[in-house]
């Protein structure tokens, strides 16, 4: 927990602060409570609020790391070396079967003395081991990527999706969907359902060799390019946030500005408020995410996000990011279903999606209504 003053962190035997632990856990030199990492996920659960299994499962992720229960991983004694070995090549082939000769052979120990060994030092056998990281693994990539179970499941070495699952809610109490699913909605609520509408035209300049809002304006100001009209805005390109300005006139490119056309056509609008260095994680969400589980699928052209205030000036705290979406036919929702790759799709109308505010009536439309710019 975060220790913000001295005199909530616990004592040694001899009374004095130490900062590795607060004062309810650890004090006289001893925890306060004796009780085990599991039993101290259960207690931490209950007050977590939400799906309890949801926060579990997180916690069994991110215990094993702390120092009351950290596993002893390094170590100057030759034991301690030798286990090291075997912990490198398991970190390096999740995908691999493991075999408890071949890792005994690689710790240099016989098999039979190797597992009392690897118990005494990392504190779980090898089979309970490997199971964690390959369960703290999937976990973090159902969070963090789009990967399928099917894929998820030969890079950490089951023969199948089914039988990932199977180890997975046997370690974590509920299904991998299910953990991708509330992780989620835990995290972003609401924020994952969109508007679909169709948004008109709009083109945005943006500095080739990048330089910041403050830059940009420099640049606007001192070609006149700025008006009541202007909006401020982030073209998403590559994972990059990049600052760009509407502007109304015809522009030929400079040396300076890039000219960037985000053209008319369907649009999914997410609306996002608070931090706007959140928004980040919400693009993420919607790609890892919301294009698995809906009836849309990605164009071509970029997504964009628009600041509702100066993003010089102002902490950009009421936007919105859109991005360019097709529907899906009956084949790509099937593909994206079963995880593998989706064909090509046909040429598709762009989309967007918005973050921060309760989108305008004005903005929002049926699929044939084309919308004004500002």
């Amino acid at each position: 927990m975060p220790l913000y003053a001295p005199e909530l962190h616990g004592t040694d035997a001899a009374g004095a602060r130490i900062e590795e632990y607060c004062l309810w856990c650890y004090k006289d030199g001893g925890f306060t409570q004796d009780v085990t990492m599991e039993e101290m996920i259960r207690l931490c659960a209950g007050y977590a609020g939400g799906d309890s299994r949801l926060h579990i499962a997180r916690m069994r992720t991110f215990y094993p790391h702390l120092k009351r229960w950290a596993k002893k991983e390094a170590t100057e004694s030759e034991y301690y070396r030798s286990v090291n070995r075997v912990i490198d090549h398991v970190k390096n082939h999740l995908h691999e079967p493991t075999d408890l000769h071949t890792l005994a052979s690689i710790a240099h120990i016989s098999p039979y003395h190797f597992h009392r060994i690897f118990k005494n030092v990392i504190g779980e056998s090898v089979s309970d081991y490997v199971l964690r990281l390959r369960m703290e693994y999937v976990a973090d990539r159902l969070q963090t990527t789009p990967l399928p179970l099917a894929e998820l499941a030969e890079r950490t070495g089951y023969s199948s999706e089914q039988a990932l699952s199977r180890a997975f809610k046997g370690y974590f109490d509920l299904p991998p969907k299910t953990f991708r699913k509330l992780y989620f909605q835990e995290t972003f609520k609401d924020e994952l359902t969109p508007r679909i509408c169709r948004i008109a035209a709009k083109t945005v300049i943006t500095l080739r060799e990048g330089g910041g809002w403050q830059r940009l304006y420099m640049y606007a100001l001192a070609s006149r390019l700025l008006s009541e009209a202007t909006e401020s805005v982030e073209v998403i390109r590559q994972e990059a946030f990049l600052p760009a300005l509407s502007v109304r006139e015809r522009l030929e490119p400079d040396r300076f500005a890039e000219i960037v056309s985000l053209p008319e056509g369907l649009y999914a609008i997410f609306t996002h408020r608070g931090d706007p260095s959140r928004i980040a994680e919400l693009y993420a969400a919607v790609r890892n995410y919301w294009f698995m589980t809906g009836k849309y699928v990605p164009a071509a052209s970029p997504a964009y996000v628009v600041f509702l205030s100066n993003a010089m000036t102002t902490p950009p705290f009421r936007n919105f990011m859109c991005r360019s979406i097709a529907r899906a036919s009956v084949r790509q929702k099937r593909f994206n279903e079963v995880g593998e790759q989706s064909p090509p799709p046909k040429p598709p109308l762009p989309c967007g999606v918005f973050f921060n505010r309760t989108i305008p009536s004005r903005l929002v439309g049926r699929s044939d209504t084309i919308i004004p710019n500002r």
